[in-house]
């Protein structure tokens, strides 16, 4: 409500007559007549037209005099051969706004504001408002589907809270548009009439505005940038002859795009091109490169609706150029039908730009990284590499060392095993000469015993007395006893005496092993001691080439 008696809601502008004219049927000059929907034009003719008093009859509407009347495409100056043709339709006659049902009225400014109410959309859902408090109605926990979404993508949707319904309704950019805030003037119109607004009490004060709530906007996917006034002569049949595909990609080869298109009509060319680019947020921001190009060179879209020079003095065509919208693309496609038309969808900046730009900065920081690890792990690869050939080179010389000294070391051993087994030999031989002189003796010795023996035995014990050869026979008995008791205590004693020979023999063998095992000892300990003296140092890599 405010404040003169109408109940248009302020700051809506849906309900008022669309900037968006179609020209009348059978004026051929009229028919590419285009629609300025640039914030800055909007603002130099602020010029806004009284409520529709048939609702929106585009055709039977009169056209405005002033800078809005002179916002023409390539025809309406004469470059277009189809302004002289009056059997080529406009297909911009019929501006159907594919966001809205064809039975809703849009001419709500002259309704009253219980009728408005009363739109099959709304009816239901007003019911029930209408049963419910102030305090109901804004109760946080209280959730709403939105009418205008009925039967479409969003009508599963739950909304929180009323505020949150009507921020949905005034932002709503794709489907449905203008009944979508038609639902938000109409809810700001019931609030305030029952003493309240949309923002319950107490939460109006103490915020801060910030950022729109959705910055996003739709644009022409893939990037294409239009390129105007590319008309060039007529050929002999009066059609019109233009720029074609490689010469336009000539022209902008600074800007990388990939393909060109021109439109075409009855009259031939239309002096309206396209240059389309990569469907990448890179992509993209060559195409908007090349539209700031032209508005730096002052031949933007603005300039071509209202102050155009075709042509620079000398005779040549300047050329305009802008960022392809909706209307554009539509004009370019008016005269192409199934494949021939320029293929081209409406996507969300944010989703196919910001998105991607954000996501190409991620992976270019992680690329960085990347290659700076990279980078690191080379440097030191090769710091490795040279301390490693440093040391393989000391230690193919060691190992070499210790090839020689091993040949060496086994000559020298050999040369001693064969001192010790002359040694071994020559006490061998010795000991075996003493044991064969003992062995002689007791030959000898055993030989004597028994030539004694013999003698004993032979002597004559028959001749002389009785008493005599008694005497003598005792004689013979004793010296034999005798003989035999000596040398049972000299077989005891010589046992006696090997036993102990053994003994000393064993001792002196443990006594050579336990000197020999002490004297390996003594070279091990005195060749570690070599080892430590002659051990090579620790090789370190240069601190100035550590990465």
């Amino acid at each position: 409500w405010n404040g003169n008696g109408s109940s248009r809601p302020s700051g809506n502008n849906w309900a008022q007559p669309s900037d968006h004219r179609s020209p009348a049927r059978g004026n051929p000059r009229a028919s590419s007549q285009t629609k300025s929907t640039e914030p800055e034009l909007q603002a130099q003719n602020p010029v806004v037209t009284p409520p529709l008093a048939n609702g929106w009859q585009w055709a039977s509407r009169p056209r405005p005099s002033g800078p809005e009347s002179s916002k023409d495409d390539v025809a309406s100056s004469g470059l277009d051969p189809e302004a002289n043709n009056p059997e080529v339709e406009d297909s911009s006659d019929d501006d159907n706004d594919d966001d809205m049902s064809d039975d809703y009225d849009s001419d709500a400014s002259e309704k009253s504001f219980e009728t408005r109410k009363m739109n099959k959309w709304f009816k239901s859902f007003f019911e029930v408002i209408n049963t419910l408090s102030v305090d109901q109605i804004h109760e946080h926990t209280r959730q709403w589907h939105c009418p205008a979404c009925k039967n479409g993508p969003g009508a599963i949707d739950w909304f929180k809270g009323l505020q949150s319904l009507v921020t949905h309704a005034r932002t709503k950019g794709s489907k449905r548009v203008k009944l979508h805030r038609e639902l938000a003037a109409l809810l700001e119109e019931e609030m305030s009439r029952r003493g309240s607004s949309v923002v319950p009490s107490g939460e109006q004060f103490g915020k801060w505005k910030g950022l729109r709530e959705s910055t996003d906007r739709e644009i022409v996917w893939p990037p294409m940038v239009i390129v105007m006034n590319t008309l060039l002569e007529k050929d002999e049949d009066d059609k019109w002859l233009g720029m074609g595909n490689q010469e336009l990609l000539e022209y902008f080869s600074d800007y990388a795009a990939t393909k060109a298109r021109h439109a075409y009509g009855p009259g031939g060319h239309r002096g309206m091109s396209v240059l389309i680019f990569e469907s990448s947020a890179v992509g993209y921001m060559e195409a908007e490169r090349l539209h700031k190009h032209f508005i730096d060179q002052r031949t933007d879209r603005d300039t071509w609706q209202n102050r155009r020079v075709p042509f620079l003095p000398g005779g040549k065509r300047q050329l305009y150029g802008f960022l392809a919208r909706k209307e554009d693309m539509e004009t370019f496609n008016r005269h192409c039908q199934g494949k021939s038309r320029l293929k081209y969808e409406m996507r969300s900046h944010n989703e196919m730009v910001v998105a991607q730009m954000k996501q190409m900065s991620e992976d270019n920081q992680q690329l960085n990284y990347l290659k700076n690890k990279v980078v690191k792990t080379e440097q030191r690869s090769k710091v490795v590499e040279e301390t490693l050939g440093v040391i393989t080179q000391k230690l193919r010389e060691t190992m070499e060392e210790n090839i020689f000294v091993r040949s060496k070391a086994k000559e020298k051993h050999s040369e001693y095993e064969e001192e010790m087994k002359s040694q071994e030999k020559f006490f061998h031989d010795q000991i075996e000469n003493i044991h064969k002189a003992t062995e002689d003796k007791e030959s000898e010795f055993e030989r004597l015993l028994q030539e004694e023996r013999a003698k004993a035995r032979q002597c004559d014990v028959d001749s002389g007395t009785t008493e005599n050869r008694r005497l003598r026979k005792e004689q013979v008995q004793r010296f034999i006893e005798c003989q035999v008791k000596d040398v049972q205590e000299f077989e005891a004693e010589r046992d006696e005496l090997i036993k102990a020979h053994e003994e000393k023999k064993v001792q002196l063998k443990k006594e050579y092993m336990a000197k020999e095992v002490e004297l390996e000892k003594e070279f091990d300990a005195a060749l570690t001691g070599l080892m430590e003296k002659h051990r090579p140092g620790t090789f370190q890599a240069s601190s100035s080439r550590n990465p």
